[in-house]
């Protein structure tokens, strides 16, 4: 009989377990919490969460899987992509009304210091160059931009021939986000001229906002560095490509990798894209009239 009584007495005691069981399945209402677990207790955030890179509550970042919050990059995979107006046709004046110096004409593109001999723009109208050995490159192209690429081992030559112009992106390019392809199109106009020599460009990327101001003009040819210009905390390059005087008036593409994994970029990435003779010069002197077009850069 004692142990039917243990029985029925352990049964009501299960039976009531069940019953507050059921009666608490809210936590909170049975009177306690349970803290749920996250992956990045810093951050008080996920992996995988947005994020606010900078902390100032733009969500622009994620977080990785080692909790930190990494800026998102844009992908952008059709021609111009990164690039802003980036075959010269939208342009706020004629640029047959200036012959040289005109650069700026053309919305978003710009000189890379502040006065002096920058780079020039030009359109299938165009019949004065600044240089009756000059010819229009072909075929026709639209509005284009053209500038004196001088290779000169000695640095502290005349700044005279000294040119270049840069892009102001449409979206920054981050460290560590990949590889871009980058292309454009160039043409050597001078091929009436009778140079010879070889030449070597150099693409550039800048971080550069206004309101700084450009850099001072080059005292010499190599004077100060490219890399100088905007400081080499806000300056990497990114490519060279040697043209030989033999190439003539016909645009040639030149299509060019940039791996942002593999390069020492800027920290906060750069915005800009500079066109211009390179740091490193081939040894022997040489110096064309090149004509450029039609840039882009897409990412994989």
């Amino acid at each position: 009989m004692k142990t039917i009584h243990k029985r029925i007495q352990f049964l009501g005691m299960l039976l009531a377990i069940i019953c507050v069981a059921a009666a608490c399945s809210d936590d909170e209402a049975c009177g306690y919490e349970v803290e749920e677990l996250i992956d990045c207790p810093a951050l008080g955030l996920n992996i995988g969460d947005a994020c606010s890179v900078n902390g100032d509550g733009n969500l622009n970042g994620t977080v990785n899987d080692v909790c930190e919050c990494i800026q998102d990059f844009t992908i952008i995979s059709e021609c111009p992509g990164f690039m802003q107006n980036a075959d010269f046709e939208i342009v706020t004046g004629d640029p047959n009304a200036t012959v040289d110096n005109d650069i700026d004409l053309a919305t978003g593109w710009g000189p890379l210091w502040q006065t002096g001999s920058l780079a020039d723009l030009f359109d299938q109208s165009t019949t004065n160059f600044g240089a009756g050995c000059f010819s229009m490159p072909t075929p026709s192209s639209g509005v284009f931009a053209g500038m004196w690429v001088e290779n000169n081992p000695n640095s502290m030559g005349s700044a005279g021939f000294r040119e270049g112009f840069f892009n102001e992106m449409t979206a920054t390019i981050l460290p560590n986000t990949g590889t871009y392809n980058l292309s454009f199109d160039h043409a050597n106009m001078s091929t009436g001229c009778g140079f010879t020599g070889d030449i070597k460009v150099g693409v550039y990327g800048v971080n550069y906002s206004l309101p700084t101001p450009l850099p001072a003009n080059p005292t010499g040819v190599g004077v100060p560095t490219n890399i100088d210009l905007f400081g080499a905390a806000n300056t990497v390059l990114l490519a060279e490509i040697t043209i030989p005087s033999s190439n003539d008036d016909t645009w040639v593409q030149e299509v060019i990798a940039i791996n942002t994994n593999a390069l020492s970029l800027p920290a906060g990435g750069f915005n800009h894209i500079m066109i211009t003779h390179t740091d490193n010069p081939l040894p022997d002197f040489g110096r064309l009239f090149m004509g450029f077009d039609n840039f882009c850069i897409i990412n994989e």
